[in-house]
């Protein structure tokens, strides 16, 4: 059977750096990362015809598209989810999304022990989330200061995602027995959504394009001045 007629592409937008992958089945094809400093609107259609073309594919090898759709950047959820949907759209094939925590968490699963992801959310909050060691959700994703995560009753478990490094007081967690997954570890990108199709087979399911929207969890800061 012709690869192509398997072509899959992930992106994930939620963060500071982007990234996108193209696979063939179980064989992943190409990964890259991006950075912010110029904005995801700039870099992520560039960056898809780019992978594409690397690949020697086209947009209409396309047979599935997997997305990140938050919590993260309000701006980066908006560019990359709608391109995901317009590429669904326009080629009508399947879009499934997950979350930008359950992505992170990803590098910490099968380890045997809880994990707690934290991403950070800007103005001086955090998302963070809890699941079990094959992904199944503890604590639904939630935004909080840094130091309500040291309220939370966990014991034994793994702390992972790009909030621990920005936030040292994170890892103080008194009277809980935990580690610190290496930030070498927790470098997956969009690549790790293929996995997590896998991985949550109970979330592999096509979404309503019309109806799918970002996961955003709290106002962004301009609906906050508008109401203060």
């Amino acid at each position: 059977m012709d690869e192509r007629r398997k072509l899959k592409l992930a992106l994930d937008t939620t963060q500071n750096s982007g990234s996108i992958a193209l696979a063939t089945g179980e064989r992943l094809l190409y990964s890259a990362f991006f950075d912010i400093r110029i904005t995801h609107s700039e870099t992520l259609m560039p960056a898809i015809d780019h992978a594409l073309g690397f690949c020697g594919v086209s947009k209409t090898d396309l047979r599935e598209i997997y997305v990140c759709n938050g919590p993260g950047s309000f701006t980066g959820l908006r560019i990359g989810l709608a391109t995901a949907k317009g590429i669904a759209f326009g080629l009508s094939i399947p879009l499934y999304a997950y979350s930008s925590l359950e992505l992170a968490a990803l590098s910490a699963s099968g380890l045997g022990r809880n994990i707690l992801v934290a991403v950070d959310a800007k103005m001086k909050e955090i998302y963070y989330a809890a699941y079990s060691s094959d992904l199944k959700e503890i604590i639904s994703p939630r935004v909080a200061k840094p130091e309500e995560l040291g309220k939370l009753e966990l014991d034994d478990f793994i702390l992972c995602g790009s909030a621990f490094e920005r936030h040292a007081t994170l890892a103080e967690f008194s009277g809980c027995r935990a580690s610190m997954l290496s930030p070498a570890h927790q470098f997956i990108g969009a690549a790790g959504l293929f996995y997590l199709a896998e991985k949550l087979p109970d979330k592999h399911t096509a979404q309503n394009l019309a109806g799918l929207e970002p996961l955003y969890i709290r106002e962004s800061t301009a609906q906050a001045k508008l109401q203060s």
